[in-house]
C-alpha cells in the first residue's frame, strides 16, 4: 500500500503529466519573474557600490534606478560640495539612456562622465584593449556589451546624431556599460554644463552617514543616499514592489490549489470502485485521506523540482541571448516558490481526500 500513491500517478500518465508541468510552470515564473526584478535592482546597486564613491547625490524626487534619471543639475554643483570638509572628491554624471546600438534595440545607459575626477574616485578602467577617453567624441564600452553587440575597438557608432569612436573595452562590474565625455553627450544632447547625479568621495567611506548629512544640510530638499544603502532603499521604497511580489505568491499558491484540486478531484470520480475496495479490506478513512494527500504531494514535489531546473534553464538562456539582462534566482525565491507549489498542492488535495475518505464501501463498489 505504500507504493499506492507513486502508482497512481503512474496509472494515469497524461493527466500526471499535466498536473506537474503546470507545478513546475507556476514555480519556474515565480522564480523568474523575481529574479528579474531583484537582478535588475541589484545590479544597479552592485555596479555603483563598485564605482568606490561613499554617497550618490540626486535631484529631489529623483528615482534609485539612476537610468530614469535625465541631465537635470547644473556641474557646478561640484565647486559648492568640494568648499564642505566632509567631502574629499566629486564627479557629475550625466546618464542617458541608449536604445540603439549597430541597428538593434538595446536598454543601455550611457555615463557621460568627467574623466579625471571619475578616475580619482574609481580608480580607472580596467582596460582589455584600447586606451581611456582623452579626445572628443570617443567612447569605450565593457567587454560584455562588446560581445552582445559584437563592437571592436576603432569602430564608430552614431549616437544622439554624432559620430562617436570606440576607443577602449574594459571588464564590466562598475558605473554603466557606456562612458563618453560628459562635454560630449552634453553637446549632443543640449543640455552642456549639466548633470543627472554626482557621486561624492569623503575622506573615509565608514564616514558615509556623515557626509550625507553635511550634504543635506548644505543641499536642502535634494536626493542624498549613502552608496551602502542603495540596494535596501530600492527594494524598501521602489512603488508596486511589495504589491508584485505579494500578488505574484497569492498567484502561485492559486494556481498550484486548482491543479491539483482539479487532477485530484477527477482521479477520485475516476477510482471510485479502488477507494471501494480499499474501504471493504479494512483502509481507514485516515489512510485514505494519507494516499490522497500523498500523490498529490508526490506530483507537486516533482513539479517544483522541474521549474527549478526550467528557471534555472531559462536563467541561463536569457543571459546567453541578452548578456546586460541579470536575473538573480536566490535560494529564499527557491525556496518559497517550493513552499507555494507545495501549500498549494496539499489544500488542493484536501477536499478530493476528505470526499473519498467519506465513500460508502457499498456504494463505491456499485459504481460504474
Amino acid at each position: 500500500m505504500a507504493n499506492l500513491p507513486a502508482a497512481n500517478m503512474m496509472h494515469r500518465k497524461t493527466r500526471t503529466a499535466v498536473s506537474v508541468l503546470a507545478v513546475a510552470m507556476q514555480a519556474a515564473s515565480v522564480m523568474i519573474l523575481v529574479g528579474l526584478v531583484d537582478g535588475t535592482l541589484s545590479d544597479i546597486a552592485d555596479r555603483l557600490q563598485n564605482v568606490g564613491a561613499d554617497v550618490l547625490f540626486q535631484p529631489p524626487d529623483a528615482s534609485l534606478i539612476l537610468g530614469a534619471t535625465s541631465a537635470v543639475m547644473p556641474v557646478k554643483f561640484v565647486d559648492i560640495m568640494k568648499t564642505l570638509p566632509d567631502v574629499k572628491d566629486v564627479t557629475p554624471v550625466l546618464n542617458w539612456h541608449v536604445s540603439q546600438i549597430k541597428g538593434e534595440s538595446k536598454a543601455v545607459n550611457l555615463w557621460a562622465i568627467d574623466n579625471a575626477s571619475f578616475e580619482r574616485i574609481s580608480g580607472g578602467f580596467e582596460l582589455v584593449d584600447g586606451h581611456g577617453l582623452q579626445n572628443a567624441d570617443e567612447m569605450i564600452m565593457d567587454t560584455i556589451l562588446a560581445e552582445g553587440t559584437k563592437t571592436k575597438v576603432g569602430e564608430v557608432l552614431p549616437l544622439m546624431n554624432r559620430q562617436f569612436k570606440i576607443v577602449g573595452i574594459f571588464k564590466p562590474g562598475a558605473g554603466g556599460r557606456l562612458y563618453a565625455r560628459l562635454e560630449d553627450v552634453g553637446d549632443a544632447i543640449g543640455s552642456p554644463n549639466k548633470a543627472s547625479f554626482f557621486l561624492v568621495k569623503g575622506p573615509q567611506a565608514n564616514q558615509a552617514e556623515q557626509l550625507a548629512k553635511a550634504l543635506a544640510d548644505k543641499f536642502t530638499g535634494y536626493k542624498i543616499t549613502p552608496v551602502a544603502q542603495v540596494s535596501r532603499m530600492m527594494q524598501e521604497n521602489l512603488v508596486g514592489m511589495r504589491e508584485f511580489k505579494s500578488a505574484l505568491t497569492t498567484m502561485g499558491v492559486v494556481v498550484s490549489f486548482l491543479v491539483v484540486l482539479l487532477a485530484m478531484y477527477t482521479a477520485i470520480i475516476e477510482r471510485t470502485r479502488e477507494i471501494g475496495i480499499l474501504r471493504a479490506i479494512g483502509a481507514s478513512q485516515s489512510k485514505v485521506i494519507q494516499l490522497v494527500v500523498s500523490e498529490s504531494l508526490l506530483i507537486c514535489v516533482v513539479g517544483v523540482a522541474m521549474g527549478m531546473g526550467v528557471a534555472y534553464w531559462v536563467s541561463n538562456s536569457i543571459h546567453y541571448v541578452f548578456p546586460t539582462q541579470v536575473i538573480r534566482l536566490t535560494g529564499e525565491w527557491t525556496l518559497i516558490a517550493a513552499s507555494l507549489g507545495l501549500t498549494g498542492g496539499l489544500f488542493g488535495s484536501l477536499y478530493p481526500a476528505i470526499r473519498a475518505a467519506r465513500m460508502d464501501p457499498v456504494q463505491a463498489l456499485n459504481f460504474e
